[in-house]
């Protein structure tokens, strides 16, 4: 089978990035040919690249007309559809809240997938017709997430995962009565590391959520459920068949972030307990069944009749960029320009501009003044076009 995986990006080894190379990986394991396109690519791209993956930036650059689209975020799953507007779309959710991951109806999408619960939840809230929505947790690969050695008997080393900033202190404080070393990795401290697996090694005790907390769970480290949302607690055997139909996330985290929360889950540590969980995490959430669960609604996605009112397909197509594509209207483009920070991309942009004027004086920078005026001058009116603020 020929799957068009897509992505917003394809360079910081995090969320669905990750979930994206998993798949990948998964499809070429099991016989299938995957490739991904993302508008942005960087290291990640590249070492998949190096692994023997097809990766591309733009959809000329597919080498094959695909058989279905795996489609992630709405924005370059609507390029897709324009490029191959006769391949079936699975769609999949991977959030309740972002606005990148909106359900979207339209005939093209034959199926649609929910991460847990809560995503579930939200495609029926926008319409998603319940027989053509499956829920498929996230998968941990296995043969990458290799067991670590048994933990000791006390907590000495542990890890922060995180995209949020709020429970960095509560967390730090925790730790540090305890006598625990702490580090940190994520977007939200801006250092990332594309062999995490290798980390995870390092560690006694991981706080995480969501996937990531799955794949140190995987590893065989103690995992305290958390973020700057809320916390829910040290994931136990009793705890991970209903934690993991919430893939370990938001509708989890009802406790405070407070150094007290974290602290009682800390002292929940059970270096055996945690071994279970290891044990149950690599049984449920294999990679290899995940696969086989997507494979099997692409070919039901495929096996779907084909589309039979063109006009009512391109008039879907029309109302969806209505929304999605740059104009004046207040609209969804709006929402998604905003949470993934492009605004403020641009503002940050032209303070540099400003700030290379004012210190650019000399008789022979005429002529890059002259150009750096120009440079910001545009700026400033692409700027002054309606939009959200940063």
């Amino acid at each position: 089978m020929r799957v068009l995986i897509t992505n917003m990006r394809l360079a910081r080894f995090s969320g669905t990035e990750v979930v994206v190379q998993h798949t990948a990986d998964g499809l070429r394991r099991a016989g299938h040919e995957p490739v991904v396109y993302a508008p942005e690519l960087g290291e990640q791209a590249e070492s998949m690249r190096v692994q023997g993956h097809r990766v591309v930036d733009r959809l000329s650059a597919v080498p094959f007309r695909p058989d279905v689209i795996h489609a992630q975020h709405v924005t370059p799953t609507l390029m897709a559809m324009a490029a191959f507007p006769d391949t079936p779309v699975v769609h999949v959710c991977h959030s309740a809240m972002f606005h990148i991951e909106r359900p979207i109806l339209h005939p093209q999408i034959r199926r649609h997938v929910a991460v847990d619960q809560l995503c579930k939840e939200r495609c029926l809230a926008a319409g998603v017709d319940p027989e053509r929505l499956a829920v498929v947790y996230n998968p941990v690969d296995e043969t990458r997430f290799a067991r670590r050695g048994s933990l000791p008997a006390k907590p000495k080393r542990a890890l922060l995962l995180t995209k949020t900033r709020e429970q960095r202190k509560a967390v730090a404080d925790a730790c540090r009565v305890r006598g625990i070393e702490l580090v940190e990795l994520g977007r939200a401290v801006g250092r990332f590391s594309n062999r995490i697996e290798d980390e995870l090694q390092g560690f006694d005790l991981v706080f995480a959520t969501a996937r990531m907390a799955i794949e140190a769970a995987a590893v065989g480290c103690a995992v305290v459920v958390g973020d700057g949302r809320g916390v829910a607690g040290m994931l136990t055997p009793d705890r991970w068949p209903t934690w993991r139909h919430n893939n370990l996330g938001a509708a989890l985290l009802s406790q405070p972030v407070t150094a007290e929360a974290f602290g009682a889950a800390i002292d929940a540590y059970d270096a055996e307990q945690a071994r279970a969980v290891g044990d149950a995490v690599r049984r449920d959430a294999s990679l290899d069944g995940y696969i086989r669960e997507m494979a099997a609604i692409y070919q039901s996605a495929i096996d779907d009749p084909a589309l039979a009112d063109p006009a009512r397909t391109a008039m879907a197509t029309a109302s969806l960029l209505e929304d999605w594509l740059p104009s004046p209207a207040e609209r969804t483009w709006r929402d998604v320009v905003s949470e993934m920070g492009w605004a403020a991309r641009r503002n940050a942009e032209l303070r540099e501009v400003e700030a290379r004027l004012r210190t650019t004086t000399s008789e022979e920078a005429r002529a890059t003044r002259r150009s750096l005026k120009r440079a910001m001058q545009d700026l400033k009116a692409a700027m002054a076009k309606p939009g959200p603020k940063s």
